[in-house]
Formats: structure tokens, C-alpha cells, sequence
């Protein structure tokens, strides 16, 4: 972006800014293709690094990191797998991000966007996925157009025998560390599995037999001992399951995701900046699993 075209940029922003008492931004439009539209100008616009969150009333959601008009991560959406920055192909990329905002853009009206401080500081190289690049690949995507709904009262319904049943109650969340393991692969460097009936540990990445992370015996016996000692100390706050998450200050370096769901216990070592991913993954596996 030239300088004239920021300034350009300003004037307008300035001229459609209204005061408000959220932090939300509402986006309206009359259809999908101007809400996508909309939402690209929201991109375009962003200058500064941050972390932009577009929520539609249906539940969609996309969580992206921008930075002068560049997409440069994905921290969250509502389905599906988040795209990776690091290992997938530029054009593999620019298709996905083009059909997370046309989807969102078909979510419904109006959108919401908050936007806040990204989790760390932009690297170096991170150059990320231009808006024209963005923008040309919406442009293949065609977006169906709205219709419109006429609202037509139903027939009452005949009187039909009412049976009381006993009220369900809601199962329990288990299961939850094999299929994180499992869905930590895309993001994690190490990952470890542990305590699962009688199997032996499974480890793989920078944690698998002979690589820098490997684990001994009794470093796992050890590690199987702090957790208990911290059920003894949380029993009474919290609850199977557990998503518990270390990382470094700043948003750099190297992070551990560990996720226990009563039964065994699954340790992802992942790129701090990554952390997006490891919430995304926890809520589709509670979601799956309700």
C-alpha cells in the first residue's frame, strides 16, 4: 500500500466512524456478497498487527491475525481444521482463507467484529496472505443470493397422547485424550500419550524414541505423580476434563498443551504461538463429545 492509499484509507474510516459502547463493530449488509465484501474492506484496512474476530448470529466464528492488509495466522473457526501457516502450500492456503470468509459472509447478518491485540509479536517471517490475493480467490467462490422468506403460519397440530419420560441426564465428557493426541498432529512438534488400560505410552515428534524430548520411565511415573497430587488439590474446583496449558510470556517460544480426561493423559508441545489451535481443538472435542 502506497502512502496515498493509507491516507485515502483514514479519510474514510474517519468519515464512517460512530461513537458506540462496545468493543463489537456490527457489519450489515443486504447480501452475502456485500457482506463479504465488507468483511475483505475490514481486512484491507488493517494496518497495525491485530487480532480480528468476525462472529456471525448462527455461531460461525473466524479469528484472524492481520497486519497491513495481510493475513498472517488463523486462531479459531467454527469447523473443520484451522489452516497451518508453516506447512501448507501458499495456494492451498489462499483457497482455504477464501472459503472461511465466504462461508462467513453466508452465516447471516448481521456480523460482528472485535478487534484486540494479536498474542504476540509478528516474527519476521511471517509475510502472511495479501487481501488481493484473498480477494481474487472470493471472486471464483460464488455465493448463492438470499431469498426471501415468506412466513406462513403452521396448521395446529391434531391433540395427540402425551407420555411423560424420565428426564436424561447429561453424560459425562470422557474420552478426550486419544482423539487429542490424535488432533494435535497438525500443530504439534512432540506430542506424548499416557494411561490409557494397560497400552504403553505412545510418543511421537521431538518426543519419540532417540529424539531431544524423549521421556524415560520414570520421568513419565513422575509426571503420572504430579498430576495426581494436582487432583488432590483441584478436586473440589474442577472437573474431569482438564485442558491444562503452559506458555511462555510474550507469546514466543514453546508452549505445552496437556488435556486428561480422568482416564489418560495426552501432552502436545506446540509453538506457542499455536496456542489458537489448541483451543480450537479442545472445543471441537468437548462439542463432539456432549
Amino acid at each position: 500500500m502506497t502512502a496515498t492509499d493509507i491516507i485515502d484509507m483514514l479519510e474514510g474510516i474517519g468519515r464512517r466512524a460512530t461513537p458506540r459502547l462496545s468493543p463489537a463493530v456490527q457489519i450489515t449488509a443486504d447480501n452475502a456478497q456485500a457482506r463479504r465484501a465488507r468483511i475483505l474492506q475490514s481486512i484491507r484496512e488493517t494496518v497495525l498487527p491485530r487480532r480480528l474476530e468476525f462472529s456471525a448470529p448462527g455461531g460461525t466464528v473466524l479469528a484472524i491475525e492481520v497486519n497491513n492488509g495481510r493475513i498472517t495466522d488463523v486462531y479459531s473457526i467454527s469447523s473443520g481444521e484451522i489452516p497451518h501457516f508453516e506447512t501448507e502450500p501458499r495456494d492451498v492456503l489462499i483457497e482455504k482463507l477464501a472459503r472461511l470468509v465466504s462461508d462467513l459472509a453466508l452465516a447471516g447478518d448481521p456480523l460482528q467484529l472485535v478487534s484486540g491485540q494479536p498474542d504476540g509479536p509478528l516474527e519476521a517471517d511471517d509475510v502472511g496472505i495479501t487481501f488481493t490475493e484473498v480477494m481474487k480467490a472470493c471472486a471464483e467462490i460464488e455465493l448463492p443470493s438470499e431469498p426471501h422468506v415468506a412466513v406462513v403460519p403452521d396448521p395446529a397440530p391434531e391433540p395427540a397422547e402425551v407420555t411423560l419420560a424420565a428426564p436424561e441426564t447429561e453424560p459425562a465428557i470422557e474420552g478426550l485424550a486419544q482423539p487429542f493426541f490424535d488432533g494435535a498432529k497438525r500443530f504439534a512438534v512432540g506430542r506424548i500419550l499416557t494411561g490409557i488400560g494397560d497400552m504403553p505410552p505412545q510418543l511421537d515428534g521431538i518426543c519419540a524414541d532417540g529424539e531431544p524430548l524423549h521421556p524415560t520411565r520414570d520421568l513419565l511415573d513422575r509426571f503420572a505423580r504430579d498430576l495426581a497430587g494436582w487432583d488432590t488439590d483441584c478436586a473440589e474446583a474442577m472437573t474431569h476434563p482438564q485442558l491444562i496449558v503452559m506458555r511462555p510470556s510474550g507469546g514466543n517460544g514453546t508452549a505445552l498443551a496437556i488435556l486428561r480426561d480422568g482416564q489418560g493423559t495426552a501432552a502436545a508441545i506446540h509453538g506457542a504461538r499455536k496456542l489458537g489451535a489448541v483451543v480450537n481443538l479442545w472445543k471441537i472435542l468437548r462439542g463432539a463429545n456432549r
